[in-house]
């Protein structure tokens, strides 16, 4: 496992209200119920055979819900804290790739990362799905609640993909959230980021891919009806 630079902290209290926030709902609906995971208690052949069906539909390797449950970034952050179980915690969040996937910014991720506060051992071997932590700062400025679960906001997501991702990784993940209009983390504050973060290891790095994208014609952008955070 490696350590993830951390980014400046805010000084404002609260949480982030990046990309249309609206404050966390303590009565939100929980998925846990309806995920299912392999061998709990059915097994991967049975669960694909639900899949092939039209019954479920795979949101994680090896995690399933129903096929009536909306794909939002609401739906990924549960199904991803399911898997992750106990390692997800208050003071923790999803972060870098897997932020990103949940956003609708990225692909289905292999491994999930987490950002946590203090680290002090790797994860054990699990029979579900790889964890990465990384040790950082997790201000409350930068987290965002999605179904009750802690991310990384669309702009911290865009910073750390862009210090810590491999290259071609980064340019079509930082690519997608800049076309989310709804994740208000377009290039210009991508480049106000990075030339703020004058002491973090790699900035010389991000400033070149944020500039280049700066420079491609610009997309269409995309929407999505549910809010990032």
């Amino acid at each position: 496992m490696q350590s993830t630079p951390t980014l400046e902290s805010s000084n404002r209290p609260g949480r982030s209200r990046e990309a249309g926030d609206t404050a966390p709902q303590p009565g939100h609906r929980s998925l846990a119920p309806h995920i299912s995971l392999v061998d709990e208690p059915f097994t991967l052949n049975e669960l694909q055979a639900m899949r092939l069906r039209g019954v479920l539909r795979e949101v994680l390797p090896g995690a399933y819900v129903p096929s009536a449950v909306s794909d939002t970034p609401s739906t990924r952050a549960q199904v991803a804290a399911v898997v992750a179980a106990e390692y997800l915690g208050q003071q923790s969040a999803l972060c870098r790739r897997t932020a990103a996937w949940v956003y609708g910014c990225a692909p289905m991720p292999g491994e999930l990362e987490v950002v946590v506060p203090r680290y002090h051992r790797p994860c054990p071997p699990t029979a579900r799905m790889m964890l990465r932590m990384s040790e950082g700062i997790v201000d409350e400025e930068q987290i965002c609640t999605l179904g009750g679960v802690n991310v990384t906001s669309p702009l911290r997501t865009a910073m750390d993909v862009a210090f810590n991702s491999e290259l071609e990784q980064a340019f079509a993940i930082l690519r997608s959230m800049h076309g989310e209009s709804r994740l208000r983390c377009g290039y210009p504050r991508m480049l106000d980021q990075v030339e703020s973060s004058v002491r973090r290891p790699g900035r010389l790095r991000a400033l070149a891919i944020i500039r280049r994208l700066m420079e491609e014609p610009p997309d269409v952008e995309r929407t999505e009806a549910e809010p990032a955070c």
